[in-house]
């Protein structure tokens, strides 16, 4: 990202915090225009940077009472598309929210919420940037003449907002003409394509499907007589190379060929001539096979299909070695370009199915909330060949026996049946000098079921990382999994510590049966909007589906920023291990330092070992009232799997009446088989 500084006219010397950005005004522009960008949030008054890759110069304004005013002068040559926004301050970075980059001329709403009030449009092709709240319905008026075409389309999900628009058309007598919610090839977010009978005033209205209240509530609804993609094919190719696509639109197909960038998971492609948004494009180090692919399929590889008809079937054969093992993995869905809800098979040359995976139906309307949503996840498959197997078939087809332009895929092969994926969390890392913060590690399980271990290479002077772990998966002699898929590591920096000056590598590692390490670099969020709870009806947008929008996409991994010492800081110490007859007792201590007496000190702490199964912590507290220190024991049972854990411990502290939370650096402890009557006050984990 590109850095831009501002020397601001006021410096408010009690804020610490890190800053927050919660608006841009507005969230975009045409290319090559000049508008005031303000940047809206908290804690920005400490002198700023913005980082960003968006193709402009910015010019620092006289600050205002509502935000961080710029002149932001976009270049005539910027492509079209979504460009992530942060600052950087003394107090470190903040998160990202996206600013468009469109190519009609924009102004902001001002809409009523009846056809008697609605807003005036009188030139298009235009894009408003406007909100909703809860139940808030914005009315445009237009005057069309008889057989004028026009598209309406709304982007919001796609640059970052958390409502789901609806786009609904009616003429001057409030009748309904045309309905959409959700479009192909644009997610949650909606299109209208629509040629007029006869001249008149029309009206169209946009709301939020789910009528929810949202932070990120802002929708960019674009009117013009324009040409759109609904898909593209293929959903991706290798890195370095060069494909040709074709873009499914309503005008026909349209063919290009595109350089392939060398380094990335992602990109992104846009149709020639058209103002929509660009697809993300996936890339990868493989062969890349478009169907139908002749003989047999060759490991490994990426083959790109398209389920192009209803109830069409996509097959191939390989040739196999008993015992081999064998991944599939699916990427359709998570693309943002593809309906497809992919169903993966496997069967023996005599046509015996042996394995296959995405055969349970997704929720109704599932592809409303396709943005890092748990049932959108495309499908994987880990295949080990039978005795007596030489040649399978796999099959791919739409769940739901569906087919168009917009279902394409992607399927990787590779021998290897065991694998897993990482993510961290939070999107971004502010350190205090002296202090420690956590990043939760999420693994995907795809065949692995063994302990990870994550790290973070190259760290800078004077910061360390500990913990990590996360423990194998185990199945008991009932049958049951002990699920662990959660790990949490520390960064420390020291008050000496140098500054980054990269974003940060998260690398987990894991070692198979046969001994092969495999490693993963967690993919971090890039950004994280919340998404609130819809109506609350028992559908896919009640509130334990409605999960967080994320950019992956962006490509980052954990961008890291320091700020000032905090104002206390915790450890936390292991004390010896007791055995007891169902289990063990493991000790701690902890003890906060601060050089603030008035700080009020907790009577107790947080404590967890993510993975451990079937344990508590007891006896927390101070060694008296309004100490600094205390004691607490984690116990374990008989069923507890013996295997390594961290520990994780963090302080809510009051100071000044802020509550701020300080946290320990990770202990790594090992649980060994209890009840052995041993008594230990040894170091809980030996080597490292």
């Amino acid at each position: 990202m590109r850095l831009v500084t501002a020397a601001l006219l006021f410096v408010n010397a009690m804020l610490a915090a890190g800053p927050v950005l919660t608006e841009l005004r507005p969230r975009g522009a045409k290319k090559g225009s000049t508008v005031t960008l303000t940047l809206v949030g908290a804690n920005l008054d400490q002198g700023t940077e913005i980082l960003t890759t968006l193709p402009a110069t910015f010019t620092p304004l006289t600050p205002g009472m509502k935000g961080i005013p710029y002149l932001l002068e976009l270049k005539e040559d910027a492509a079209a598309g979504t460009y992530p926004v942060r600052v950087k301050t003394a107090h470190g970075i903040s998160n990202i929210l996206l600013f468009t980059v469109g190519e009609f001329p924009e102004i902001e709403s001002k809409a009523g919420s009846t056809i008697a009030t609605a807003q005036a449009v009188t030139a298009v092709p235009v894009t408003i940037n406007g909100k909703l709240l809860g139940a808030d319905r914005n009315d445009f008026k237009i005057a069309a003449k008889a057989g004028q075409r026009l598209v309406f389309e709304v982007e919001a999900r796609r640059c970052g907002s958390a409502i789901d628009p609806a786009l609904t058309l009616f003429d001057a007598a409030g009748k309904r003409l045309a309905h959409n919610e959700d479009a192909p090839g644009i997610g949650v977010d909606s299109r209208l394509d629509y040629t007029f009978a006869r001249d008149g005033e029309y009206i169209v209205q946009v709301n939020d499907a789910r009528f929810s209240k949202q932070e990120q509530n802002f929708y960019r609804l674009k009117i013009g007589a324009y040409n759109y993609p609904e898909g593209v094919f293929p959903l991706g190719g290798k890195r370095g190379g060069t494909v040709a696509l074709e873009f499914a639109s309503n005008a026909g197909p349209v063919r290009i060929e595109v350089k392939l960038p060398e380094q990335g998971d992602f990109t992104t492609v846009a149709m020639p001539g058209s103002p929509a948004l660009p697809f993300r494009f996936a890339l990868s180090e493989y062969p890349e096979l478009r169907t139908p692919v002749a003989g047999a399929l060759p490991v490994p590889a990426v083959v790109n299909g398209r389920i192009e008809k209803p109830a069409q079937v996509d097959r191939f054969t390989m040739k196999v070695t008993p015992g081999e093992s064998l991944l599939f993995e699916m990427q359709s869905r998570e693309l943002g370009a593809s309906m497809l809800d992919a169903l993966i098979t496997i069967r023996d040359a005599k046509g015996a199915k042996l394995a296959s995976a995405g055969d349970v139906a997704p929720p109704d309307d599932v592809f409303s909330l396709q943005t890092g949503n748990r049932t959108s996840n495309d499908p994987y498959l880990g295949f080990k060949v039978p005795a007596g197997v030489t040649e399978i078939a796999v099959s791919v087809e739409d769940i739901a026996q569906r087919g168009g332009p917009g279902f394409g895929y992607r399927m990787t092969v590779k021998k290897q049946a065991e694998d897993f994926r990482l993510s961290a969390n939070p999107a971004y890392v502010n350190v205090p000098r002296g202090g420690t913060v956590q990043v939760v590690l999420n693994a995907d399980r795809r065949g692995y079921d063994g302990p990870i271990n994550a790290r973070i290479p190259n760290l800078p002077k004077g910061w360390t990382a500990e913990g990590g772990f996360i423990a194998a998966e185990t199945v008991d002699s009932t049958g049951a999994r002990s699920f662990s898929r959660r790990g949490v590591l520390t960064l420390t920096a020291s008050k000496d510590a140098e500054m980054p000056t990269a974003e940060l590598a998260v690398i987990g590692e894991g070692k198979l049966e046969d001994g092969t390490r495999i490693e993963r670099r967690a993919a971090g969020a890039g950004m994280v909007v919340d998404v609130a709870s819809g109506t609350g009806l028992p559908d896919a947008a009640s509130s334990d589906r409605q999960k967080p929008f994320t950019a992956p996409w962006l490509g980052m991994a954990l961008p890291v920023s320091m700020t000032g010492a905090p104002s206390a800081t915790l450890e936390v110490a292991f004390v010896d291990r007791t055995a007891m007859e169902q289990g063990d007792a493991y000790n701690f201590r902890w003890k906060i330092e601060t050089k603030n007496p008035g700080i009020p000190m907790p009577a107790a702490i947080n404590a967890d070992a993510p993975g451990l199964r079937d344990i508590r912590v007891i006896n927390m507290k101070a060694t008296q009232k309004g100490a600094a220190t205390g004691t607490f024991t984690i116990t374990t049972t008989k069923a507890t799997t013996p295997a390594r854990y961290d520990l994780i411990a963090s302080a809510v502290l009051m100071v000044n009446g802020v509550r701020e939370t300080v946290m320990a650096r990770a202990i790594t402890f090992d649980v060994v088989e209890g009840g052995n009557n041993e008594t230990s006050s040894k170091s809980p984990a030996g080597d490292r």
